[in-house]
């Protein structure tokens, strides 16, 4: 079980990162259709098995001229991973893992939402890649969370090829909570985190 935390984990972090959370942008800049309605030291709690994961907006970072959002995913109350995002006009990028800036950023949703959208990706972190194709594959889809039916944004990118793994990823989004829950099938083996509390 804890191999296959770490699995899931290094590979979250090559292609997601903790939640996908993004804080939104000061001025008229969009805040990616409420999907990322979010403070600083917002904190979300996912259960993936037995096991707990934490992600906390943890401030603002500058990237080039772009002011982006800082998130650090915790595991038992250490710092697994940090990432920094940016909401553009089209979506929300992923742009940083630590000190690694992705080359180009990962679009992990398209705005303004519309089922059936979709774009590619084709990015390096260092000497990893990240490469295939993602889809709005429903806009409007009820999961369960937390004991209450929502509507979410259902995002998938099947057979991704990440670091030179087939990956499969999926995210729901919901407005004013962010990504409510996410599945990563790494070849064969399949792991689901789903949201237990937002702070």
């Amino acid at each position: 079980m804890l191999r296959a935390t770490r699995l899931l984990v290094g590979t979250a972090a090559i292609l997601f990162g903790g939640a996908l959370l993004a804080q939104p942008p000061k001025g008229d800049v969009p805040n990616a259709e409420g999907y990322f309605p979010l403070k600083p030291k917002t904190k979300w709690t996912y259960k993936i098995q037995d096991q707990v994961i934490e992600v906390v907006v943890a401030g603002s970072e500058k990237v080039g001229t772009e002011d982006c959002t800082k998130v650090d995913t915790l595991v038992n109350g250490k710092v697994v991973a940090s990432e920094v995002y940016s909401v553009r006009a089209d979506g929300v990028y992923r742009v940083k893992v630590k000190d690694d800036k992705i080359d180009p950023p990962v679009k992990v949703l398209q705005i303004p939402v519309e089922k059936g959208k979709s774009w590619d990706v084709k990015s390096k972190v260092g000497t990893q890649t990240v490469a295939g194709t993602f889809k709005v594959k429903d806009d409007k889809e009820k999961i369960k969370i937390m004991d209450k039916e929502v509507e979410a944004v259902h995002v998938e990118g099947l057979d991704l090829d990440v670091a030179g793994t087939k990956t499969t990823v999926q995210m729901w989004f919901v407005k004013d909570k962010g990504i409510v829950k996410l599945s990563y099938k790494i070849q064969e083996a399949e792991s689901v985190l789903e949201l237990t509390k937002l702070e």
